[in-house]
């Protein structure tokens, strides 16, 4: 018995004096993101043939609790989504992507399943100036996003 309660004793600060080992993620560094340019609201311009489309679609980038966040209105609904973005390669993925479920007609509802299909598929950005984003897709090959900062 005596044994037991020295063998407790010594496991207990055994575990005790053992430190945590901090895990750095290996994404892109939230301190940076939050001072990203990034951040904020973006208008949908366009695809890359230039067509403008007949809907007001928004996006807006967000850092919420350390995780970074987008969110917006498509033709019909609201959408929202955590996303990996990594500054330094200028990547980006969006790995799931949620709306609200309100009716549309056909024609918006096809705009807005074209529009979540091209998020779910995109691969970098890059700014062509300070006012205005591109997103390019991973496919269709050479199909790009274009937004105009609010």
């Amino acid at each position: 018995m005596k044994k037991l309660i020295i063998w407790l004793m010594t496991s207990s600060l055994f575990l005790a004096s053992c430190e945590s080992e901090k895990i750095d993620t290996p994404s892109a560094s939230y301190d940076a993101l939050r001072a990203s340019t990034l951040l904020g609201q973006w208008k949908f311009k366009g695809y890359t043939d230039g067509k403008t489309p007949k809907y007001d679609v928004s996006l807006e980038f967000k850092n919420e609790e350390d995780k970074l966040t987008i969110n917006g209105r498509s033709s019909v609904n609201f959408y929202f989504a955590e996303t990996e973005i990594d500054e330094s390669r200028k990547t980006i993925k969006i790995p799931v992507l949620g709306s609200t479920k309100i009716a549309g007609t056909p024609e918006a509802n096809a705009f807005e399943m074209t529009y979540y299909e091209s998020l779910r598929n995109v691969e970098r950005y890059e700014f062509k100036d300070k006012n205005t984003l591109v997103i390019y897709l991973s496919k269709p090959a050479n199909e790009a996003l274009y937004f105009e900062k609010k």
